[in-house]
């Protein structure tokens, strides 16, 4: 049971509101630690096949991370939209979405002009 004003109702909507940014660190941080780990280990000795394979697989995992970041703000705008007391709230969402959205999508360029484990 929540109770009124308890720390629980103060910081899940806060959290609720950086749920993009929060997606995005959890993404470059992932995306970034396999890439190394696979360069380091297995990649640097592999046919460049490999290599491409992991840059596809890192782009679909890409995508679809800039998909949930964007399905959770669509889902927040429609649960919220009626609600004059959370039209602050609501707009601080969609905006930390729109820039971590950005910001997942731009590490593709990585992907597209860097050649893996060069």
């Amino acid at each position: 049971m929540v109770r009124s004003g308890s720390r629980t109702e103060t910081i899940g909507p806060l959290l609720d509101s950086m749920f993009g940014l929060f997606v995005w660190a959890a993404h470059f941080l992932i995306i970034y630690t396999v890439t190394a780990t696979a360069c380091q280990t297995t990649l640097r000795y592999t046919n460049s096949q490999s290599r491409s394979g992991l840059a596809i697989a890192l782009a679909l995992v890409t995508v679809a991370t800039a998909a949930i970041v964007v399905l959770h703000a669509v889902s927040r705008r429609r649960r919220f939209r009626g609600d004059p007391e959370r039209q602050f709230r609501l707009r601080v969402t969609i905006g930390s979405s729109a820039v971590a959205t950005v910001a997942i999508v731009w590490q593709l360029f990585a992907f597209v002009l860097v050649p893996l484990c060069a």
